[in-house]
């Protein structure tokens, strides 16, 4: 089942230099099921905060569709089942951590015990335990984030739109957060969320959505990432003669020097066995032969790049409407 579906996501606005307008989104289209973690990929000025802002209902499309559950992102009822986390979030500094959990989950329509006991799991959940009565005005940004995180799913929401969850995060910060997510979506939870921390989405994703000029240019699975370009091989050797590495010039793609060892990178992997026996026979100690894949972060970097040279863009003016 289909928990979120964005269909032909059209999206255009209004420049204030030259008053015309500029469309920002071009037939954005992607669906996230039941129980799946789905990242959302873009350079700065992409369409991913216009995107996150069309789902949330918070501004209309020129065309196209947005359903929760089935249900039109305009039908008020579903907001109930949806948690948000914008990236830069305004909360009342006068509150300590306590109130301003107490007054979101009473927004959401919990009380009593109930809400009480919610809070507390929550903050020991993301680590603000002891923190409870401390102004939010005194928070440092990691602690901002995961009270942030906190309010997104204080009300038990089947849907989570995450912006930029990871930002000014230290590495246990992140580390705690991403645990968080994890356990989330062991509880059957659709997350939904936008990161530049690459590392971190491929640990968590299970599918990821590529964003460029409003256009969606690529998704593909994690377990994709292992097939694509069939993987290159490292060898790892010691002793290799020069004049035997420009023998097999061309079965590889280049050698890099650590010290007296060789890190061969082998162009295909059929070409593994012929540069094995090559090196073999010419006397050279072999240490580790491993296959290397592209990273999240490889394929990512392949997709904005391509066409990228030549191209005319109104860059700095799409970036102010767009995120």
């Amino acid at each position: 089942m289909d928990i979120l579906s964005v269909e032909e996501i059209r999206k255009s606005f209004k420049s204030d230099f030259t008053r015309q307008r500029s469309e920002v989104l071009h037939g954005v289209s992607f669906r996230a099921s039941d129980g799946e973690v789905l990242g959302f990929l873009g350079p700065n000025g992409a369409g991913k905060t216009t995107t996150i802002k069309i789902i949330l209902g918070l501004i209309r499309p020129d065309s196209g569709k947005v359903r929760v559950m089935g249900r039109d992102i305009s039908d008020r009822g579903i907001k109930k089942v949806i948690g948000y986390m914008p990236e830069k979030a305004y909360f009342y500094n006068h509150l300590s951590l306590r109130e301003f959990l107490e007054f979101c989950g009473r927004m959401s329509g919990m009380k009593g015990d109930l809400l009480r006991d919610r809070i507390s799991e929550l903050i020991e959940l993301v680590g603000l335990s002891g923190s409870e009565d401390r102004k939010l005005k005194g928070f440092s940004k990691g602690m901002t984030q995961r009270a942030g995180l906190i309010q997104a799913i204080i009300h038990d929401p089947d849907l989570l739109i995450l912006d930029e969850p990871f930002s000014g995060l230290d590495p246990m910060g992140r580390k705690l957060i991403r645990d968080v997510l994890m356990r989330l979506r062991d509880e059957g939870k659709t997350i939904f969320f936008s990161s530049h921390i690459l590392p971190d989405m491929e640990m968590i994703c299970d599918r990821t959505c590529i964003i460029k000029k409003g256009r969606v240019v690529r998704q593909l699975s994690m377990g994709e990432l292992t097939r694509v370009g069939e993987g290159k091989v490292d060898i790892r050797a010691r002793s290799c003669p020069q004049e035997e590495i420009e023998n097999i010039a061309d079965y590889i793609e280049g050698v890099r020097k650590n010290h007296d060892e060789s890190i061969i990178s082998v162009s295909k992997q059929e070409y593994t066995r012929s540069v094995l026996t090559r090196l073999l026979d010419c006397g050279a100690d072999i240490l580790s032969v491993a296959t290397r894949h592209p990273t999240l972060e490889d394929v990512f970097l392949d997709e904005i790049e391509s066409g990228s040279k030549g191209e005319s863009e109104k860059q700095e003016e799409i970036e102010a409407v767009t995120g």
